[in-house]
């Protein structure tokens, strides 16, 4: 029996070899095999390499190497679609996930779980910015989808049932937490203590994350355009206010000299277009990159000798 493990792997450096080695010791379980795929998402450092002199001496381990950084949402993807094992564990490289959970998410799916979820005790936020950060985000997804998953990360095992499933939708954009949530599946749910990050802070800035944030909100959710309507729907109500107010200040000889009726009305109109055509704007940008329908990731040439 086969079980695949996926990392992907961005820019982690020497230490990359030493934590794929430590994730294949703790997830070892005698009656299973492993295979451990390796995917560089267009790493600029030594990762690659590193990873390809571990590729040499331990056949369990696998590198695909893409073309450029797509994204760690590609990366999982990638490593899902080439990934032949019976069940598939998701985890980050950089040990954040332990590995030592996985034999027991192993036993969780030999007893009949098609999905296996890791769930964060806590967050172990470096800041608290970050923390009220991560809970907004949260919670306006829930609202929003209808779909609870704070806590969750993208350390998970699938049955291959489900990673067939995953791979069948349709989507350029992904969300791996939030799809396999929103699949309906049930699985069961194990917690575990963020481990803390070893030698390097998160390569996540504040607005990589707001605009990660903002493109899974809306994957999930078309309440944004709906705000677009109530919002055209107030403004006009209250420019019909202001308008009987005027027009009865001029009735009965009350208007004043000036131009505040005629701002105010300016700045609300101008403000409401000018936010309805950015979030119309957000969204008619998804389907333009959908409708492209480019691979979500392209893997890197081999060389070859040529005739």
């Amino acid at each position: 029996m086969l079980i695949s493990l996926v990392v992907p792997v961005y820019n982690e450096g020497p230490r990359i070899a030493r934590h794929l080695q430590s994730i294949l010791t703790a997830a070892h379980t005698e009656d299973c095999e492993l295979e451990l795929l390796a995917v560089d998402d267009g790493s600029n450092d030594e990762s690659a390499s590193e990873i390809q002199r571990l590729v040499e001496v331990d056949g369990r381990v696998r590198l695909l190497s893409l073309t450029r950084n797509f994204g760690k949402e590609a990366a999982i993807y990638a490593g899902l679609e080439h990934a032949r094992g019976e069940a598939v564990v998701v985890l980050d490289a950089d040990l954040q996930h332990p590995p030592a959970l996985i034999p027991e998410m192993i036993r969780a799916w030999r007893a009949g779980e098609h999905i296996v979820e890791a769930v964060k005790r806590e967050r172990n936020d470096p800041s608290r910015l970050d923390s009220l950060f991560a809970r907004a985000f949260y919670s306006l997804y829930r609202r929003m989808s209808g779909f609870d998953i704070a806590g969750h990360s993208d350390f998970k095992l699938l049955d291959r049932q489900v990673v067939d499933i995953y791979l069948q939708l349709p989507e350029r954009y992904r969300f791996f937490r939030g799809l396999v949530n929103w699949t309906g599946i049930s699985g069961r749910v194990l917690h575990f203590d963020v481990e803390p990050r070893p030698g390097s802070r998160s390569r996540w800035s504040k607005l990589g994350l707001m605009r990660y944030a903002v493109n899974n909100v809306t994957a999930f959710s078309t309440i944004p355009l709906a705000v677009v309507a109530w919002l055209g729907c107030l403004t006009l109500a209250f420019g019909v206010v202001v308008a009987l107010i005027t027009v009865l200040q001029k009735l009965t000889g009350q208007a004043q000299a000036g131009f505040t009726t005629v701002n105010i009305l300016l700045i609300l109109l101008g403000g409401s277009i000018m936010t309805s055509l950015g979030i119309m704007g957000h969204y008619i940008g998804k389907i333009y990159v959908e409708i492209k329908s480019r691979p979500v990731y392209i893997v890197k040439l081999t060389d070859r000798k040529r005739p």
